[in-house]
């Protein structure tokens, strides 16, 4: 039996909701406490997230791995839509993809500062 183009279109848009869905499942349930993520509204009106990693040893790679879980926590909060576009998921999959990826330099520099501070 063939679908109809609408009908695979309705499906991709269904799994890909599910998978969106599951994933802030999974981070819902490993988040870390709201005290180590602020959020804010910047000058511009995008929506910031200060994430405080000053209680972690980064010099581990237990604390590398916590703050990699608050850097997608707060991502994931900053990139969420409020939109009932099923087409707002790959939006949000986007951003967060992008926030994440420049967060990369201030990462790595942090975590080399408390390699040479110790």
């Amino acid at each position: 039996m063939f679908a109809s183009a609408k009908n695979f279109t309705r499906n991709l848009a269904g799994a890909a909701g599910t998978l969106l869905f599951a994933g802030l499942c999974i981070a819902g349930a490993t988040a870390p406490a709201n005290a180590q993520i602020a959020y804010s509204v910047n000058e511009t009106g995008h929506r910031v997230a200060h994430v405080s990693y000053a209680d972690l040893d980064l010099g581990s790679k237990a604390g590398q791995s916590r703050l990699e879980n608050r850097l997608r926590t707060a991502a994931k909060q900053v990139c969420h839509g409020s939109a009932n576009d099923p087409w707002a998921a790959a939006e949000e999959y986007r951003c967060f993809q992008e926030t994440l990826k420049a967060t990369r330099s201030a990462t790595m520099a942090a975590i080399e500062a408390e390699k040479i501070g110790g």
